[in-house]
């Protein structure tokens, strides 16, 4: 007997010292819980050092542990499905409040219930949580359910089965989020025409309605899809995507949604960006000639009123030649084609975040009335992307008019001196004898005709064209192979969107050839900026 104790005790502290590790990854691993697998491994150590006392002496030790650690997960596996079948898969009026003698195992077993059991009421739709909610959250009979809804019993019931049943599907699986809803990822948009009460870019400040139009993109997906993929609950994704679709930038198809507008993503950038790549260097070299041709000509309409070097003057006259072949384009078109549920016309476009070989960013800015704008490319490199380029409506009108009558500093009231003072030694400065000297481009719109006739007439400007004609094409093809049908009512638009990287194409190829010099004080540089006036 003596021995048999002996040989007891060296089995249990052989278990202890080299198996209950292992034992609790074990646990560990089936459950997916570290409190549960505690639980489950005490309940296996406890069932073999009780069986070990009772003088059971095993043949092979190691698989009579695991033999039994793999039962006593079986019945703790067993007992969670009954409770769930039980709990969510009965039908209403069968459904009974837990008693409170349960043991502590089922009290554990109850609270992961509960906690799967919110998990999948935020990835149902609100026709279904709204009922589920009140019968077993709130614990309302069927009949108030369907006299506070304004339904019938019998669909109250309907849709309390069909619901019951999503819920005891996703209770049994392990959700898997998509990347989004822990790495959002950034998509740039850009648009034209007027947005005056603010939208869209009111509703892409956040990452989220960003995320849910990129999701959406060329992906028509439910409600709950969306809140998948993003690691959103249903009703906080109904009330993100119910303010896309009032600001038009996702549409319904049946019961799943579409981003409106066409987001290019980045397979479609580089494909796009190899096509524009190929007839570059052809299509810069062209413009850079005939801007160097013209150059001159320029100069003597008056449009340079200071000591601006050839090579600023050159800054402007690339990138306006540039956008002015791809205006003359067959296809080209920057009109969006529908107009707004709030009367706005204005077009849009997104790009997803993408690392292209070189910079291809470059805005086209605005600002006053057609009489007399104040007009600037925003480019992106060379430091020419945060310079100073906020001139006020009321100073561009006032500055406008300071040239228009070549008017002197001593002719100005009191107000507009106040006005002055915010365009002094910024976008003009006065002269020893008074006399108001712009520092950047003034061109009167028939000056502008003159300069676009003088390039329309020039032998290369026709072949600019052809190359820019079959770089369209392409584009516009490679966009129809990447768009969804439902969208293909916008690619002319799209694509002439993505035409505008020629201008900072070109820009780069200019200054790599050398014709086109980066300015040496980007900060205060007035490259590509010019007052437009009506005479």
């Amino acid at each position: 007997m003596k021995q048999k104790d002996q040989m007891t005790q060296r089995l249990i502290a052989e278990f202890t010292e080299n198996y209950l590790e292992t034992l609790f990854y074990f646990c560990l691993k089936k459950t997916g819980s570290r409190d549960e697998a505690e639980d489950l491994a005490s309940d296996i150590a406890l069932n073999i050092i009780a069986a070990l006392n009772k003088d059971l002496i095993p043949t092979c030790f190691s698989a009579w542990i695991w033999q039994i650690a793999r039962n006593r997960y079986s019945a703790w596996a067993e007992r969670k499905r009954r409770y769930r079948n039980s709990t969510i898969g009965a039908a209403p009026e069968d459904c009974e409040l837990i008693c409170d003698d349960m043991s502590v195992e089922e009290r554990l077993i109850r609270q992961e219930e509960l906690s799967l059991l919110r998990r999948e009421l935020s990835f149902v739709s609100s026709d279904y949580r709204n009922i589920l909610i009140a019968f077993y959250i709130e614990d309302r009979k069927i009949q108030d359910i369907a006299a506070g809804a304004n339904l019938s019993e019998g669909t109250v019931k309907s849709k309390l089965f069909r619901a019951r049943k999503k819920l005891k599907e996703g209770m049994n699986m392990a959700r898997k989020f998509g990347t989004k809803s822990f790495k959002p990822e950034n998509v740039e948009f850009i648009t034209s025409g007027n947005q005056p009460m603010g939208i869209p870019w009111s509703l892409l400040k956040r990452k989220l309605p960003k995320n849910i139009l990129l999701e959406a993109s060329n992906n028509p997906s439910t409600i709950e899809e969306l809140s998948i993929e993003l690691g959103t609950a249903v009703p906080y994704m109904e009330e993100e995507v119910e303010i896309l679709v009032n600001g038009t930038l996702l549409k319904k198809a049946g019961d799943k949604y579409i981003t409106s507008f066409f987001i290019s993503d980045r397979d479609t950038q580089f494909a796009v960006y190899q096509v524009h790549r190929r007839f570059a260097r052809e299509r810069s070299e062209m413009i850079g000639t005939i801007v160097s041709d013209t150059l001159a000509q320029i100069r003597n309409l008056g449009v340079v009123c200071n000591d601006m070097s050839d090579n600023t003057l050159r800054w402007w006259a690339v990138i306006y030649l540039t956008d002015h072949c791809l205006a003359r384009s067959k296809s080209y078109t920057i009109d969006y084609p529908e107009k707004r549920a709030n009367g706005e016309e204005w077009g849009i476009m997104g790009l997803e975040q993408a690392e292209l070989p070189e910079s291809c960013k470059i805005g086209h800015n605005g600002t006053a009335t057609p009489e007399c704008v104040f007009w600037f490319y925003k480019i992106e490199e060379y430091g020419l992307w945060n310079r100073d380029t906020a001139m006020l409506p009321a100073n561009v009108l006032f500055l406008g008019d300071v040239i228009r009558n070549s008017r002197n500093r001593a002719s100005f009231s009191t107000s507009e001196t106040a006005l002055w003072h915010n365009l002094e030694n910024r976008f003009a400065h006065v002269d020893s004898a008074g006399n108001i000297i712009p520092d950047i481009l003034v061109i009167y719109n028939d000056d502008l005709c003159k300069i676009k006739r003088m390039w329309n007439s020039h032998p290369l400007f026709e072949k600019v064209m052809d190359n820019i004609e079959i770089t369209f094409d392409e584009t516009m093809k490679i966009l129809r192979q990447n768009a969804n049908p439902i969208l293909h009512d916008q690619l002319a638009y799209c694509t002439s969107m993505h035409m505008l990287d020629l201008r900072m194409i070109t820009i780069h190829d200019e200054v790599s050839s050398g014709r086109l010099i980066p300015p040496k004080d980007p900060e205060h540089s007035k490259a590509a900026m010019w007052l437009e006036l009506e005479r």
